[in-house]
């Protein structure tokens, strides 16, 4: 159990670190700077502002923070940044006496998925709105319903940018399972509770029967509490995006807080012990404020200061520094807590690294770190069940390796190209209704 903690979404996230939509790995560098990209958010990274006072920037009011902004390309910062969580998740699994960085590595996943999620939700709030304006009667209406306008197609990119690698590998490691002797009705439930999003459900309850069998899908908590957060929140910020900069904070404030509390009382506050034989470490409940740390940033006007290239440099570096106090345990000061108090502080400056990559980050630009990050969903997707059919081999990194050989098949020839298509299909649906349009206008006239 301990080592499905360090299972997580890349982000997803996620998302979450966007890619552009590409098929193969020929042209992955020279074709994917400063293009478009999809990735677990649909349409972020070309959705963000310039920094307030950036040149080019807006001139832009807080209650006014979410709308009209200049919009910057893909982050290649923000792949890298996945690129090192996964490698985090990774270790936590191999390595003996390091699941705390698989800890460190939702982490990071959490905080980046809060702040791309809540600019896509941003941007498909206002273009619903102005859709719903332009064929309103009033234009000065304020279309509760307009705002929500976006869901179906927020949802239907979501799907397509999961569902088909999460498919082949629940009925991939199905079928393994049951030739290896797993009774199917335990297998068949973990099955559906990992397609549907709810596998971070079973750990929350008590020891059952099927835990003594291998948790072959464990690792899908993480994606089942980010899928939870997008669906609450896709349903909350509508009713936040219109409110003054005050009533913003006030509101991210008492989310963040009401989490961290969660969090903080979670049942692992004592000496790091269950409560009531309860785990509470994969509830939503618990790591929500995390993602809400993300939304808050986006939220409002970003300063300036913390979007320089020296920010985050330094940012990064303090963060590998971070990585190794988690890696070797150093938490004695923060041991009541089970190390709460240092997965804040990790969550800041985990957003300062995002922050401080927008206009470029050297160390997380890097090859090293920003392939690893593209494939990082499938390789996330296939690591942990391959390790649970080897025994767990501590030290052993042939399952880690091949899930990663697997990993970059899929995210090639399978994910990127279905995710390509479906855009491709979008853009030409969203051509032709800009002609009808056109069409109709000049029959009026």
């Amino acid at each position: 159990m301990s080592k499905a903690l360090g299972s997580v979404h890349t982000h997803g996230s996620d998302e979450e670190a966007q890619r552009p939509a590409l098929s193969a790995p020929p042209s992955y560098r020279s074709s994917r700077e400063g293009s478009p990209v999809h990735d677990a958010t649909a349409e972020t990274s070309n959705m963000l502002p310039l920094p307030a006072g950036a040149p080019g920037a807006a001139d832009v009011s807080p209650r006014g923070a979410s709308k009209k902004l200049k919009k910057i390309g893909f982050v290649p910062g923000w792949e890298g940044l996945r690129g090192i969580a996964v490698a985090l998740v990774m270790v936590s699994h191999v390595v003996e006496k390091k699941e705390m960085l698989g800890t460190l590595g939702v982490g990071v996943f959490f905080v980046l998925s809060g702040f791309l999620i809540t600019g896509v939700l941003m941007s498909q709030i206002e273009k619903s709105e102005q859709k719903y304006r332009e064929s309103s009667a009033t234009s000065d209406a304020k279309p509760l319903l307009g705002r929500f306008a976006f869901l179906p197609r927020f949802y239907m990119d979501r799907f397509v940018r999961l569902t088909p690698a999460l498919a082949l590998m629940v009925g991939i490691v199905y079928k393994i399972g049951i030739h290896n002797g797993i009774p199917a009705a335990v297998l068949r439930s973990d099955a559906l509770a990992a397609f549907f999003y709810v596998h971070n459900i079973y750990p929350i309850m008590p020891q059952e029967p099927r835990l003594m069998y291998p948790g072959m899908y464990l690792n899908t908590w993480s994606l089942a509490v980010e899928e939870q957060f997008y669906i609450f929140w896709s349903l909350v910020i509508p009713f936040v995006v219109p409110l003054s900069f005050r009533s913003r904070a006030v509101v991210m404030g008492l989310l963040v807080f009401v989490g961290f509390y969660i969090r903080y009382y979670s049942g692992w506050n004592f000496l790091g012990e269950k409560m009531y034989g309860i785990d509470y470490r994969y509830a939503y409940s618990a790591n929500a404020w995390k993602m809400f740390i993300g939304c808050s940033a986006r939220l409002f006007p970003i300063p300036e200061l913390v979007t320089r290239r020296w920010v985050g440099t330094v940012s990064t570096m303090f963060f590998f520094f971070l990585a190794y106090m988690w890696g070797y345990g150093l938490t004695a000061f923060d041991f009541r807590t089970s190390g709460v108090w240092l997965e804040l502080f990790t969550a800041l400056t985990v957003l300062l690294v995002v922050l401080g990559s927008i206009n470029g980050n050297p160390i997380l630009e890097s090859q090293l770190f920003r392939f690893p990050g593209r494939i990082s969903y499938s390789w996330y997707l296939w690591q942990f069940p391959l390790q649970a059919l080897h025994g767990w081999p501590i030290g052993n990194w042939g399952p880690t390796g091949l899930a990663f050989m697997v990993s970059t098949f899929t995210t090639f020839m399978i994910e990127e190209p279905i995710r390509n298509r479906y855009h491709a299909w979008k853009n030409h649906k969203a051509e032709a209704s800009v002609d009808a349009e056109k069409i109709h206008a000049r029959r009026e006239d």
